[in-house]
């Protein structure tokens, strides 16, 4: 299978920003998951149920990625903490 692109939305570059060293390079190699095979596996990587769009929540520890897939690439929504993971799957359309 070949490799999906990842891309990050300003959103998700500003989430990263306000986490700690540690926790965002924890974060961005969970993330790397998702360059490999994004499709839902396991616990690790679910489909948001409920939403017109395919939208997908990859687990990283205690933080959530959440993320679309359009065609081979992989679009990064939003990173944030699991508390704040439900606000954020009412607001996706």
């Amino acid at each position: 299978m070949d490799r999906f692109q990842l891309i990050l939305s300003p959103k998700a570059v500003r989430d990263l920003d306000k986490f700690t060293d540690k926790i965002h390079s924890k974060i961005v190699s969970a993330m790397r998951v998702l360059e490999e095979n994004p499709f839902p596996k396991g616990k690790l990587i679910r489909n948001i149920k409920g939403k017109a769009l395919d939208y997908y929540r990859l687990r990283a520890d205690k933080y959530r990625v959440f993320f679309m897939i359009e065609g081979n690439k992989v679009v990064v929504l939003g990173v944030m903490s699991k508390k704040d993971a439900e606000r954020f799957i009412q607001s996706l359309n």
